[in-house]
């Protein structure tokens, strides 16, 4: 009998956001901050049409649909990592180099506008933050390697 499959799941950990430091040749490394949850999403803009059916108008009509454009955004939530807060908060509005990457597997990389960035606390808790990156051009999707 065979051996039942199963999902092989990709764990939290492996998926990393990697900031470029804007060096020649750059250097990309991940914030301790941005990587305590985060995520990618890719995503199509569609128009979509209406083509009715010459032979039998009374039929359905048939549904078309074309890729306007194509989009990518990169969000997290974490704990502040203090050493961090000032580059993030000056980043706002700014291009910035990103990979997200699963080690060894895939790799996202292009140029990312931080769109917003927001810290809260309560008293006698630890301050909280999120942040959100919207693509400036097509990124590169492919494998991960060296």
């Amino acid at each position: 009998m065979a051996e039942p499959e199963y999902v092989e799941v990709v764990s939290g950990e492996s998926i990393l956001v990697q900031i470029g430091n804007g060096a020649d040749p750059e250097v990309f490394a991940h914030d301790c901050m941005i990587n305590g949850s985060r995520s990618f999403e890719r995503t199509a803009s569609v128009t979509e049409q209406s083509i009715p059916r010459c032979d039998d108008p009374s039929q359905p009509d048939k549904i078309v649909r074309r890729v306007d454009s194509t989009d990518s955004t990169i969000g997290g939530n974490f704990k502040v990592h203090a050493s961090s807060m000032l580059a993030w908060m000056q980043r706002v509005g700014q291009t910035v180099n990103v990979r997200v990457r699963q080690a060894g597997v895939w790799r996202v990389a292009g140029a990312y506008i931080l769109q917003s960035f927001s810290v809260e606390a309560e008293a006698r808790g630890y301050a909280t933050g999120s942040m959100n990156m919207v693509q400036a051009d097509e990124p590169t999707i492919g494998a991960d390697v060296p």
